[in-house]
């Protein structure tokens, strides 16, 4: 039983060292609404992000040397849902998200 314990309080420490690079989104783009999270994959070169979206495939953001946002070939999400979501991620960094 202590094992298990011991296991289960490292698993949800784990998860809780997440939540600064972990961002929950729910709104709506003309009238659809739109439910999901992005993550931030380390990477040593950009700034980068996991985007999963109810009802689509997942895809990745992230931000160019010039701080550009780009967008993976296999991002099958409709461009003003794409941009609120670049939107959310924008002002999230500004908090505690970087």
């Amino acid at each position: 039983m202590k094992h298990l314990i011991g296991r289960f309080v490292m698993i949800s420490l784990t998860k809780f060292d997440m939540l600064s690079d972990y961002l929950n989104f729910q709104f709506d783009v003309q009238g659809k609404p739109i439910k999901g999270f992005c993550m931030r994959i380390q990477d040593d070169f950009h700034e980068t992000y996991a985007v999963i979206v109810d009802g689509y495939h997942s895809f990745c953001v992230w931000t160019d040397s010039s701080s550009t946002w780009r967008i993976s070939k296999n991002a099958s999400v409709e461009p003003t849902v794409l941009q609120r979501i670049i939107a959310e991620l924008s002002i999230s960094k500004q908090g505690s998200l970087v």
